[in-house]
């Protein structure tokens, strides 16, 4: 056989193939070591703010490795991604995502795992750097003069920062101190009325608005939870509460809840113009009052706002004939339900019985409404600083099973509300919506609370360095929290049960 190449030519034909493979070396570009064939990889990561419309911009996540990295506001923990891959599919917890759709929750560390059609897998964390801060309220008074009465008013500027997730707002207002026993405490609450009807942090458009100090609450979360009670059982003219910071000429004064004044007006208690609310208050400090002739019930008029004599009178005389019909030895079967609605008795024992509010004995922050030609009906709901087991013990969370209603029935409040439970048809009503709730809405109330108690973590933190109030392990108070609610909502099976 004839030899092909020589010793030398073998030699020159290698040196050849060696500068030929150089060539395409330095004219093709290398393959990246995660994108060579048979590699799984994330090419994007991100959430767009078409699919997050509270996002002001998309939030683009940086991929290195197998993590991927990103900066989020606390107040979006749920999102919706959007990313491109080579996988054939992509899942949490075995879960396939489907990008641009799917909604995640990450408050708590989410592994996405990438899979190919052979069955190979790999693994990407997700790396978030949070932002905590609530919503900023500033409030400069003119001169920087304190806020030292509940009656008189000092001019101010208000400016609010809404962190992306609501519209700033910059306005004159006035500004006062609020509350009765809270009043006395460290950490105070306010009233402010701005000078124009305005919309703040997303609640509809009025001139008075409150912020609630909650100094005895070191969890920062019981009278957000009281009124979630009250939207869940769909009571009317239930507050919403947004947690904010406050600044105050200056100095940060720590976390507080935003929320609306309770006043008759269109955006609040729409009851119309020749409508009414009262409040049964032991206070009784206000101008236009009375007590009842039955039960001495303190009552307020807090609208209409400006009467007569004779118009005192004939409202006195309206609420007069109700509790008459209640106090008679005829209830129940006297026709009291025309002049009373029984759904919203029942659903405020709810929301007073599950919170432990005994408030409802005194009676204190009791509001009544009613249209000119409807029923009088309970609400809305208000003051939760005394509830969650603190009345008495001055400890939250100390007992669940403390009963809603004083024994001797010799308060005021008792003899009146516990009297409407001698009603068979009352307790029909309650034992029904009390069903409904435990079914279809206290496991919301629970993950309401996780929420909350997750977007304000930062700032309650930043509260208790300025006046140590709570314990210092926030989890902990979080989950007395909810234990306490789950176990007073089984104790309330034998109690409703019972009636």
């Amino acid at each position: 056989m004839p030899r092909l190449f020589t010793k030398n030519n073998s030699f020159y034909f290698l040196i050849i193939v060696i500068i030929s493979l150089l060539g395409c070396a330095k004219n093709e570009p290398l393959v990246p070591a995660e994108q060579e064939e048979g590699v799984l990889f994330f090419e994007s990561f991100l959430f767009e703010q078409k699919n997050n419309p509270n996002l002001k911009s998309d939030a683009v996540f940086d991929i290195q490795a197998n993590v991927l990295n990103g900066r989020l506001k606390h107040y979006y923990f749920n999102a919706i991604p959007t990313f491109t891959t080579n996988a054939q599919s992509v899942e949490i917890n075995e879960v396939q995502q489907v990008s641009g759709s799917s909604s995640v929750d990450f408050r708590n560390g989410v592994t996405y795992t990438l899979k190919s059609a052979t069955g190979t897998s790999k693994n990407y964390t997700v790396s978030v750097v949070w932002d905590n801060k609530l919503p900023q309220v500033s409030i400069t008074t003119d001169g920087r003069v304190g806020i030292n009465s509940k009656t008189d008013f000092v001019p101010t500027q208000i400016t609010i920062d809404g962190q992306s997730k609501y519209n700033d707002f910059t306005g004159r207002a006035q500004i006062r101190g609020r509350g009765n026993t809270t009043w006395t405490f460290p950490k105070k609450s306010y009233k402010f009325k701005l000078d124009e009807d305005a919309e703040i942090l997303g609640l509809k458009a009025e001139k008075d608005w409150v912020l609630l100090a909650n100094f005895l609450d070191g969890t920062h979360l019981l009278n957000a939870v009281g009124m979630k009670i009250g939207q869940l059982l769909n009571m009317p003219y239930t507050n919403t509460i947004i947690p904010v910071e406050v600044t105050l000429n200056g100095e940060f004064l720590g976390t507080f809840m935003l929320t609306e004044q309770i006043e008759v007006k269109k955006n609040r208690v729409n009851v119309g113009k020749d409508g009414l609310l009262l409040n049964l208050d032991t206070n009784f400090d206000e101008p236009y009052q009375f007590q009842s002739a039955s039960y001495r019930l303190p009552v307020t008029i807090k609208y209409p706002k400006e009467i007569d004599a004779n118009k005192k009178t004939e409202i006195k005389q309206e609420f007069e004939a109700l509790e008459a019909l209640i106090a008679d030895a005829s209830f129940p079967n006297n026709d009291y339900l025309d002049y009373l609605d029984a759904t919203s008795v029942a659903q405020y024992l709810i929301a007073y019985m599950l919170t432990g509010n005994e408030e409802i004995n005194h009676p204190k922050s009791t509001y009544i409404h009613k249209t000119n030609t409807g029923k009088y009906t309970m609400g809305p709901i208000w003051d939760f600083d005394w509830a969650f087991a603190f009345e008495g013990s001055f400890e939250h969370f100390s007992s669940f099973n403390r009963p809603l209603f004083w024994n001797p029935p010799v308060a005021k409040g008792t003899k009146f509300f516990f009297r409407l439970l001698e009603d068979p048809a009352m307790k029909s009503v309650l034992k029904t919506e009390w069903a409904t709730f435990q079914t279809n809405q206290l496991p919301e109330l629970l993950t309401y609370i996780d929420e909350y108690a997750f977007i304000i973590r930062g700032a309650r933190t930043r509260d208790f360095g300025k006046w140590a109030q709570g314990k210092n392990n926030y989890d902990v108070e979080v989950a007395n929290l909810k234990n306490w609610l789950s176990n007073r909502g089984r104790w309330m099976n034998g109690v409703i049960g019972d009636l």
